[in-house]
């Protein structure tokens, strides 16, 4: 396991009442839950800053689709089958 470190944050009371019962329902403490939402945060975070970097890349070079392109092939993928 990684060498762990204390973060201090304040939250609504709320907030903290339903991570009790949560942590309590998962047989989980707060702290456990607290690091998995934040791993998950993260992530997700990491990835749409690539997935921006990635689209203003393709925008510089030209690798885009206008507009009525997409919406027709949705919708010509989301059409009805006979």
């Amino acid at each position: 396991m990684a060498k762990s470190t204390t973060l201090a944050a304040r939250v609504d009371a709320e907030l903290d009442a339903e991570l009790t019962r949560l942590a309590e329902a998962k047989g989980r403490t707060k702290s456990w839950l607290i690091n998995e939402a934040l791993h998950s945060y993260v992530a997700t975070e990491r990835q749409f800053i690539a997935a921006v970097k990635e689209g203003k890349k393709a925008l510089k070079e030209g690798r885009v689709i206008d507009n009525r392109t997409v919406v027709a092939a949705f919708n010509r993928l989301t059409a009805p089958r006979a």
